[in-house]
């Protein structure tokens, strides 16, 4: 082989050894942004299912939990080699619902179900959380004494108008909070660090994200720890990443007017999921 043959085949490994990793990155990127975008739209879709399921059904917070559920099948992966993770038809779709319903959920007393497993133990996170935003849990004792006209304060009419604290009451807000499992190999861990450190991001200009480094730690550990501290859950996300498992927590909101009386006893009402804030 020539000289020039010999530094033309050299310049040309040295072009795409700088080449391939960053289209690499690109495609698997690409492809990992793709299914977030999904997981999004199936986010808002899943409080939008359970908010109906909530205004038609008293307010019950584990039927809400369940809509929400079925809503996120298409973004579910599969929870072992017998159990698929394909929902593209209805059978496939009711295995991945009933393999989830089961390690999720418990049954109890007319095929409701309450949350008893975290799907991610050690960083102590549901797979979802499902939140009652209106009426606020500290309201709801008042709302029931003022306005509960059958079962013992137990029911309050979704027609109701008589004042303004009744007809907001009225209005079911829900809070869907997903905590959504990136699976594309090497590009979720670098949208993790990003997603963990975006508050931080502009610390990095001009850093070199693959071989420079920020205080003895890559660019993507560094954005990691700063992530972590901001708040209990971010901790429990970085616990997490650092056993391989990278999690991001998708949150979509949806307000319906009640269609049926809120109810207040073991088997309906949303106390199990409302919140004070």
């Amino acid at each position: 082989m020539s000289v020039r043959r010999r530094h033309q085949a050299g310049q040309a490994a040295v072009e795409t050894a700088l080449v391939v990793p960053m289209m690499v990155f690109i495609v698997l990127g690409t492809i990992q942004l793709g299914m977030v975008h999904h997981a999004r739209l199936m986010t808002e879709y899943g409080a939008y299912r359970a908010a109906r399921a909530g205004i038609v059904n008293h307010g019950d917070c584990n039927i809400m939990r369940k809509a929400a559920l079925t809503a996120l099948l298409p973004t579910l992966g599969p929870l072992s080699q017998d159990v698929k993770g394909r929902v593209d038809t209805l059978d496939f779709a009711q295995g991945v619902h009933t393999a989830y319903t089961r390690r999720l959920f418990t049954g109890y007393l007319d095929n409701t179900f309450i949350q008893v497993f975290e799907r991610y133990q050690s960083g102590a996170l549901p797979l979802f959380r499902l939140e009652v935003v209106n009426p606020r849990r500290s309201d709801l004792d008042g709302l029931f004494a003022t306005y509960g006209s059958h079962m013992n304060a137990n029911e309050v009419d979704y027609d109701d108008i008589r004042d303004a604290r009744i007809m907001e009451a009225n209005l079911l807000s829900i809070r869907l909070t997903y905590f959504y499992e990136m699976r594309i190999p090497f590009a979720n861990w670098q949208l993790h660090s990003f997603y963990m450190g975006r508050e931080y991001l502009g610390e990095l200009r001009g850093i070199q994200f693959e071989n420079q480094r920020v205080g003895g730690q890559s660019a993507t550990e560094y954005l990691e720890r700063r992530g972590a501290a901001r708040s209990d859950i971010h901790r429990s996300l970085s616990t997490l990443a650092g056993e391989g498992t990278y999690v991001m927590p998708l949150t979509a909101t949806w307000s319906m007017r009640m269609q049926s009386n809120y109810f207040d006893n073991r088997n309906y009402g949303p106390r199990g999921c409302a919140v004070d804030s």
